[in-house]
């Protein structure tokens, strides 16, 4: 591949090979049936070369040299089309990396059959936990990826992993009452997925949403779990920790490096080390080296990701974020491993502790939210009514505020972890706010 790259240098000032191998494995369930299986496969290779501050972009889905070479062709022409970028610098050069995580290669292997047994064994496990139960929709599978960035300033840099999960979204129908859409999953860096405990918490939240109640408009403790937590601050908060967001002046955390933004109680990370990590990359799609980055530690605001543009245009050094879409071929900032840490407590201690108070599983409207201020307006569906310390029943609220706000409202994190696969990985407890304004339905 590197004669490839002096090939280009005869077009190009400056120019990146990224290729990428995908194997994704997956099944998908529907209504206690198992729908359709698959392996897809695909190879990409994006070349992105600059003349003169020009970018050419070219993507092709093949690593033949000679196709190679075609696209590099194509990219030049493209950037002679292109209106110079005056704010560009130069693409990174290679840094120290950290030793790659041992990989289990059965991953790379694994047949659809595999899964298929997984989900049969999931529904099975559902239906005769409770005879009201459907499962109405589930899935599992592995992706499994390799990569090579090359760049004319000498990165060279390899990779591969995967991940597997599973999940089962069950509805309970019982004496005319249908219970929302509630599911549970598992996510590893192994095939080892808790297939028993997965449907055991869903079907358990089904047996409680069976009781409906009307919720209230009042101030009131709220634990919000793993699944709800992630699709909230996706949207409403981490999108703000880019150092994009920071130069073009649509981030809250501007000037706040240092300052208290969250509970003491909150720390949020990203890293690709993590021991629940499922992007255990070594270096991003530019082949910049990653390394845990603090975000928020015991509620003071540690700093922003970049990616190498972003960060020479203001003066600072990538973090190792950036970020390749396979659809664009383009580079932009994003998170490999979102951790928030831990505390001390059990899930079940917190509930006990609470006379009235609300759990959430879900939000519905998450992805409305508005990260350059952090206001948010969410549907908490499913949430569930804790009564001294017992759940008795399902209902239905509206939550809405700002996100830096509710999170100086933490007064309490589960022990307990869950990796959360989609929207980027991001692993979390469950976490507790106290006077949280909730508005019935």
């Amino acid at each position: 591949m590197e004669e490839l790259v002096r090939y280009g240098e005869k077009f190009f000032d400056e120019l990146e090979i990224a290729i990428y191998r995908k194997r994704d494995v997956s099944v998908n369930i529907e209504l206690n049936e198992l729908s359709l299986s698959s392996v897809r496969q695909r190879t990409v290779a994006v070349i992105r070369g600059i003349k003169d501050k020009r970018l050419g972009l070219a993507i092709i889905d093949s690593e033949n040299k000679e196709e190679i070479k075609k696209a590099i062709e194509q990219a030049y022409k493209m950037a002679k089309l292109n209106s110079r970028d005056e704010q560009w610098d130069s693409l990174p050069g290679p840094g120290k990396y950290a030793k790659p995580k041992k990989i289990d290669t059965a991953l790379k292997e694994v047949s659809p059959e595999y899964f298929v047994e997984l989900a049969k064994k999931g529904i099975k496990l559902a239906l005769e936990e409770d005879k009201n139960i459907i499962v109405a929709g589930g899935g599992g599978g592995v992706e499994w990826r390799e990569s090579q960035i090359l760049n004319s300033q000498g990165i060279n840099v390899v990779q591969k992993g995967g991940g597997a999960y599973i999940y089962f979204e069950l509805v309970g129908m019982k004496e005319g009452n249908v219970t929302p859409g509630i599911f549970d999953l598992d996510a590893k860096l192994s095939l080892n997925l808790d297939v028993e405990k997965v449907v055991e918490n869903a079907a358990q939240k089904v047996k409680w949403a069976y009781k409906v109640e009307k919720s209230r408009t009042e101030e009131a403790k709220v634990i919000v779990e793993p699944w709800a937590i992630s699709m909230l601050l996706s949207f409403a908060l981490f999108p703000a920790f880019k150092g994009e967001r920071l130069i073009k002046e649509t981030t809250p955390l501007a000037n706040k490096i240092g300052e208290s933004v969250a509970s003491e109680l909150l720390t949020i990370y990203d890293d690709p080390f993590h021991e629940l990590s499922l992007n255990p990359v070594i270096a991003d799609d530019e082949g910049v080296p990653t390394r845990k980055n603090a975000l928020i530690e015991n509620g003071k605001f540690k700093g922003f990701i970049w990616d190498n543009y972003w960060a020479k245009i203001y003066g600072t050094e990538s973090t190792g974020n950036g970020v390749r879409s396979l659809a664009t071929g383009g580079i932009s900032i994003g998170m490999h491993n979102t951790v928030i840490e831990n505390g001390k407590k059990s899930l079940e201690d917190m509930i006990r502790e609470i006379e009235h108070g609300y759990l959430i599983n879900s939000f519905q409207g998450a992805h409305s939210s508005n990260p350059d201020n952090g206001n948010f307006a969410v549907v908490a569906n499913p949430a569930f009514i804790i009564e001294n310390g017992e759940v008795k029943g399902s209902t239905v609220f509206m939550m809405s505020g700002n996100i830096y706000d509710l999170l100086n409202q933490v007064y309490d994190i589960s022990k307990e972890q869950k990796v959360i696969p989609f929207m980027g990985t991001v692993v979390s407890p469950s976490i507790a706010f106290e006077n949280v304004r909730i508005a019935g339905k």
